[in-house]
């Protein structure tokens, strides 16, 4: 019976862990790489020389060389504290109680994924580093103080004028964004901006997506400070469950899923039965390998627009 109830148990937390509406399931994905190793190499393939026209002075052609490169990067361990079911025949009657402690274990798991995730997709790149214009606002961040600028149209025709110049539609994939509570409202307030509430397109908000702007898809999700993950040291990206300070920006994320990558580890789930000293309870413990990057070293496909100071 124990390991029928591990086996059950694993399946059911694994579906919550990784459900198939999370932001960062929009990349390339690579399950069950993390497992074996810890660190993980991606094929990045480099540029060739550009097509010719008309008749070549000589034959035969000169044969040119195509390497591929390699992306490099690392995986870790993210898991939960262990859980302790009081009773034994809780655990096996009652359904609530053990649904209740999987979604706590899922939700910490999927949030410290999340954070990882935000961190390792924000570019350092100056150019890829965008700033809000306008007008001076409250920020609802625990932990900002001073006024932040709005995003307004003008920004997001900024960002969409990076995305054409990046060049990488070739590659095919789709452009999504991730921004703050109050980036949202912002964009509520622009007349262009689409509301999938308001046009009743339910396939795309099953999915976590809120809304669509200039070919983007728009993901909304707030931690309990109330950024979406994105925190940026100047110029330098920090953990999206670090402590916010009023030096910080936060702001949104915008990517391709062609051009961002993500190392799913398989989820272990570790039943201790009448654990001893416990009387008789049961210790549930959770833990995953997980790791993200950005494909590219030129960080081509990732945009930050961060919320200006005002």
């Amino acid at each position: 019976m124990a390991e029928i109830r591990t086996t059950i148990y694993s399946r059911e937390l694994q579906k919550l862990i990784f459900p198939d509406n999370s932001f960062y399931k929009k990349s390339i994905g690579e399950t069950g790489v993390a497992d074996k190793t810890e660190q993980v190499e991606k094929p990045v393939q480099t540029p060739i020389s550009k097509a010719k026209e008309g008749k070549p002075d000589s034959l035969p052609l000169s044969v040119e060389t195509s390497t591929d490169s390699k992306k490099t990067y690392n995986t870790t361990l993210i898991y939960s504290k262990p859980l302790l079911i009081d009773s034994q025949s809780e655990l096996l009657v009652n359904y609530n109680k053990r649904q209740s402690k999987m979604e706590q274990q899922a939700a910490e798991i999927n949030t410290k994924v999340a954070a990882y995730t935000m961190a390792h997709w924000s570019p350092t790149k100056e150019a890829n580093i965008l700033k809000t214009s306008g007008s001076a606002r409250a920020s609802n961040i625990m932990g900002f103080t001073s006024q932040r600028k709005a995003v307004t149209k003008e920004d997001l025709l900024k960002v969409l004028n990076l995305i054409m110049r990046m060049g990488v539609s070739s590659m095919g994939g789709n452009w999504y964004g991730m921004v703050t509570a109050d980036m949202y409202t912002d964009l509520l307030s622009i007349p262009e901006f689409v509301d999938y509430y308001k046009t009743g397109n339910e396939s795309r908000l099953k999915e976590g997506i809120i809304g669509r702007i200039l070919g983007v898809d728009i993901f909304q999700r707030s931690t309990e400070e109330g950024h979406c993950g994105l925190l940026y040291n100047g110029k330098t990206p920090l953990s999206g469950d670090a402590e916010v300070k009023d030096s910080l920006l936060s702001g949104a994320l915008f990517w391709n899923e062609k051009m961002v990558c993500r190392a799913e580890g398989r989820l272990r789930t570790v039943i201790n039965e009448n654990a001893p000293g416990y009387l008789g309870g049961t210790i549930i413990e959770s833990f995953t390998r997980y790791g993200a990057d950005i494909i590219r070293d030129d960080q081509k496909g990732v945009i930050a627009l961060l919320e200006d100071k005002a």
